[in-house]
């Protein structure tokens, strides 16, 4: 049986928010008896409101604890000062006599300095105690049990230092799942493994700043031990792990599977120098529009690591009503699966087909409502991780910055979902992804992953996606980089975002729409789908100065009638690089076509044979224009109008009469003046990152 050591000192209940401020900056005088040697001093129950999650089922599982914090418009409280001030972990008289071992069930309810490495069975911060890693050591704790904090843990490394929180005994097997409360945590049968902010606690992981990923300013060749980077990065270090995205054009094999990881050597200026040769070669990718790429350089490594093992992951679980500080944090072995009673052939022998577990995610806030306002989590990686990487469920207000995930099942960038497609998704308000990257998002089987994405964007106001990168997302029909998935409708801003190397599409739109929706400044070149993929019904989407360029089965496949105004792709350059372009039901106007073989624009017959209701006007092509497929319903309305002319021409098909167009197996008759005057095309000029937003430690530290 695991014991109960006793703190040092006991402190009377101030006030959650009050108490944390205090104990932080170091403020916080002891106003009741020193603890007894060898004696609990913590009782049985909660220490107060804040530590009591309220019980309930399924995503209707909210904590109980103080008012939100930074909810009057004045924002949330200025991080604390770390304190160091605090009495030894390994000062055996603060323990009773004697310091705790793997077996203990560890309470602190003062303020303890984590000196020395430490293993436990588990841990609890009172709402009155604090747990602070001394910063000048490289210091790990490991607990074979939950770590659940009441009151506040800080991990703030400097120099060379390396702080962990590490799960090595996780058994998957066990965990429960669903709700807030902490399962088990003061017994011998802990479940449900991870790292558990409650109450009034205060999470602060606070790495040192580095540099999340740049690109290579030339193409990459397999051999190569020296790579020129677009940018210099800030903060790479000898020994850092890097992931190479792959770049290669969607008939190569394995295409969106190439990726390299390697480790540095060393760094000088803008170039970097590793420690192996690369495996696979990494083109330089030109695209038009100033679109002008090379791969991605994902450095996955932090200073700040928590992290089950790669048998038993474990997970991070946010319920405190204090707006949590996690920058520069490496999350590993996160998010855990649960066996179905399904298998399928792996590559080592019949398998089970898992499934995530509910609730138990890599950084995951769960239905904090107003409380997370103001919460920034920045150059965090989720990496090798089981389930969803960054997790704001129904909870409003979270900035995302310079965040990566890489190597990790279920859509990257996600929160819970409907039930059912009756049945609306719970919002989250006000998210913010800037410059963050999806790269390798799988599912195995992958014939399951259907509509896998990297970035889901889901229901709420105010989201904003801007300078993100979607790489390598694996999965089945649907799959995509970014995600408008159906009956969650977001409001998004989506700007200067990138997709490229996926397996099936760049962007996936299915999704009836009430509000309208603009997409600007868009890239996706060789994925192995469409650039875009845009459905279901009805919906109002706008898609402009955009560049679409080598994607394996075309540029845009339209599925969906306008609602109000009609979907329109405005000032797009659309290179086939040698496919072909199906589309049907918007308008696109002042686009370039070009790099294709049949047609720039194809009108293909489909399975529930609606017709076409298509206008293209003031479009260049670079070769013929259009191909009707005889088998292809009689079109409600096609009208061409070729950039520089102002004569338009109703397209029919072959036999509807007019006069014939052979190269477009097709016939064309006058169309009366239309009421949109000509305009001229207008290609897109594009300027993507060349790396990462720029990121600070707590407190504006470099």
């Amino acid at each position: 049986m695991r014991r109960w050591p006793a703190v040092g000192t006991v402190f009377a209940a101030v006030g959650g928010e009050e108490i944390l401020r205090r104990s932080l900056t170091g403020r916080t005088q002891p106003v009741a008896a020193t603890g007894m040697p060898g004696m609990p001093v913590a009782p049985d129950g909660p220490t107060d409101a804040a530590a009591a999650p309220a019980e309930g089922a399924g995503m209707d599982h909210r904590p109980a604890g103080p008012p939100p914090v930074g909810t009057s418009g004045a924002g949330p409280a200025a991080a604390p000062t770390v304190d160091l001030a605090g009495r030894r972990w390994s000062d055996p008289a603060g323990w009773g006599g004697a310091v705790p071992g793997p077996r203990s069930a560890v309470r602190i309810a003062d303020r303890v300095l984590l000196d020395t490495d430490a293993t436990v069975g588990s841990l609890l911060v009172e709402p009155t105690g604090a747990l602070t890693f001394a910063a000048d050591r490289t210091l790990t704790l490991a607990s074979d049990g939950n770590v659940e904090i009441r009151g506040t843990l800080a991990l703030a490394p400097e120099g060379a230092a390396v702080h962990t929180v590490r799960f090595p005994s996780v058994d998957e097997r066990r965990f429960q799942g669903d709700g807030a409360k902490v399962v088990d945590t003061d017994t011998d049968t802990d479940t449900d493994t991870g790292l558990w902010v409650t109450g009034a606690g205060y999470l602060r992981l606070d790495g040192a700043a580095k540099t999340a990923w740049v690109r290579a300013d030339r193409e990459l060749r397999a051999g190569d031990t020296s790579i020129g980077l677009a940018a210099e990065p800030t903060g790479w270090l000898p020994g850092d792990e890097l992931a190479v995205t792959p770049t290669g054009p969607p008939d190569a094999e394995d295409f969106s599977a190439r990726y390299d990881l390697v480790t540095v050597r060393s760094v000088s200026g803008s170039t970097v120098t590793l420690d192996s040769p690369l495996k696979y070669a990494h083109p330089r990718v030109t695209a038009g529009g100033g679109v002008t790429v090379g791969a991605e350089l994902l450095n996955v490594t932090c200073g700040v690591r928590v992290e089950g093992t790669a048998k038993g992951r474990a997970h991070v679980h946010v319920t405190g009503s204090r707006p949590a500080d996690v920058r520069h944090a490496a999350l590993r072995w996160v998010g855990p699966r649960a066996d179905t009673e399904e298998t399928w052939k792996g590559q080592d022998g019949t398998v089970p087909v898992t499934a995530p577990v509910l609730g138990r995610y890599g950084l995951h806030f769960h239905m904090l409502g107003d409380t997370t306002r103001g919460t920034v989590v920045e150059g965090v990686v989720v990496r090798d991780a089981g389930s969803h990487a960054f997790v704001p469920h129904a909870s409003h207000g979270i900035t995302f910055r310079s965040c990566v995930s890489h190597d990790t099942w279920e859509d990257a960038a996600w929160w819970d979902g409907p039930p059912d497609t009756r049945t609306p998704q719970r919002p989250s308000d006000d998210i913010v992804h800037e410059s963050c990257v999806a790269s390798r998002t799988r599912l195995e089987p992958n014939p399951r992953a259907y509509r896998l994405t990297g970035f889901n964007l889901g229901a709420g106001t105010g989201g904003r996606a801007v300078d993100c990168v979607a790489v390598g997302v694996q999965g089945s029909t649907g799959a995509s980089g970014h995600e408008w998935p159906e009956n969650s409708e977001g409001v998004w801003t989506f700007q200067r975002c990138l997709a490229h190397n996926n397996l099936q599409d760049g962007t996936f739109v299915w999704l009836n729409a009430r509000h309208h929706h603009v997409v600007t400044e868009f890239a996706a070149y060789h994925n192995g789908g469409r650039g875009i993929e845009h459905g279901a019904y009805l919906n109002d989407f706008d898609y402009t100065a955009s560049v679409l360029y080598g994607n394996a089965a075309g540029g845009v496949a339209p599925h969906a009638l306008g609602r109000d105004k009609g979907s329109l792709f405005d000032g797009l350059l659309i290179d086939a690089a040698g496919h072909e372009l199906a589309g049907e039901a918007v308008t696109f106007s002042r686009s370039r076509f070009t790099g294709y073989r049949k047609a720039g624009v194809a009108f293909r017959a489909a399975a529930d044979g609606k017709p076409d209701d298509m206008a293209v006007l003031d479009c260049e092509f670079g070769g013929n224009e259009l191909w009707m497929d005889p088998e292809s319903a009689p079109p409600r309305s096609i009208v061409l109008r070729r950039a520089g002319r102002s004569e338009a021409l109703q397209v029919r098909k072959a036999d509807g009469g007019g006069t014939a167009q052979p190269q477009w197996n097709a016939a064309v008759g006058p169309v009366p003046a239309l009421a949109a005057r000509a305009r001229p095309v207008q290609p897109p000029a594009l300027r993507l990152r060349g790396a990462a937003a720029p990121t600070t430690r707590v407190g504006g530290r470099s």
